[in-house]
């Protein structure tokens, strides 16, 4: 009974993630148990997200619903959960980020920087590019309430709203290649995936892995750490591939 467990088990993760995906997510959860924490095997899918030409934020949408740029003051940042170290370094690389609210209760927010982003779960940084046309976002979150309501919707035109005012035509970011759902959420936006990046941590050493410059990276410290262009406008960039298992959707 447990073998057949165990087989349904592979048989649905494969199904879901495809064979090379399916096999480093496993690979993941076995180290991280195994190591109880200390190794990891982090896959991220890279996308470049055109701005459209119109924002329309329809008013129905947004009844009741305030969205606003939170400053390094913000009492709506204490709702988040991100803890105060996390959240000065944030605003110390530029950071900007817009948090939609129900009365007194956070429902979203979404962080962008226009700029090199200092990756905070793996030693990476990303360049969102062309230069001076793309920001990268990250941690966009809808409070698990609001995921079927038109939160995200009007939170989302807001950010285009003003990262097109200040000249951004693309947004570049990266996402857990185990996440099926959000990958299918960025897809259906219009986000087109121009990149993979495998990082296998063990302690403090890293090795990192990609389908584009630098295809091998290896670190130990901060003082080594990798820079990775995400651009959709790069011939380097490799749509929808995997490092060795070829096209795995």
């Amino acid at each position: 009974m447990r073998v057949r467990r165990l087989l349904s088990g592979l048989r649905a993760t494969f199904a879901r993630l495809g064979p090379g995906t399916g096999s480093l997510y496993l690979l993941d959860r076995a180290a991280g148990g195994l190591s109880r924490g200390r190794a990891r095997v982090i896959t991220y899918r890279l996308f470049a997200q055109p701005l459209a030409d119109s924002v329309v934020m329809p008013a129905r949408l947004g009844k009741n619903l305030e969205i606003r740029e939170a400053r390094p003051d913000d009492p709506a940042l204490d709702l988040m959960g991100r803890g105060t170290t996390t959240l000065q370094a944030r605003f110390n690389q530029g950071a900007r980020c817009l948090v939609a609210l129900k009365g007194s209760e956070l429902a979203g927010f979404f962080w962008w920087v226009e700029g090199p982003y200092q990756e905070d779960e793996v030693r990476c940084v990303f360049l969102p590019g062309p230069p001076g046309e793309a920001a990268w976002d990250f941690d966009v979150y809808i409070h698990p309430k609001y995921r079927l309501s038109g939160v995200f919707g009007c939170l989302w035109s807001a950010a285009q709203e003003k990262l097109m005012t200040s000249g951004v035509r693309y947004t570049c970011s990266r996402i857990s290649a185990y996440n099926t759902s959000s990958l299918a959420a960025h897809r259906r936006l219009g986000a087109q995936q121009v990149g993979i990046r495998v990082f296998i941590l063990f302690g403090r050493f890293q090795l990192t892995l990609g389908d584009a410059p630098p295809y091998l990276h290896v670190s130990r410290s901060a003082a080594r750490t990798p820079r990775v262009a995400v651009d959709p406008l790069l011939e380097a960039n490799a749509p929808d591939t995997q490092p060795g298992t070829g096209g795995d959707r």
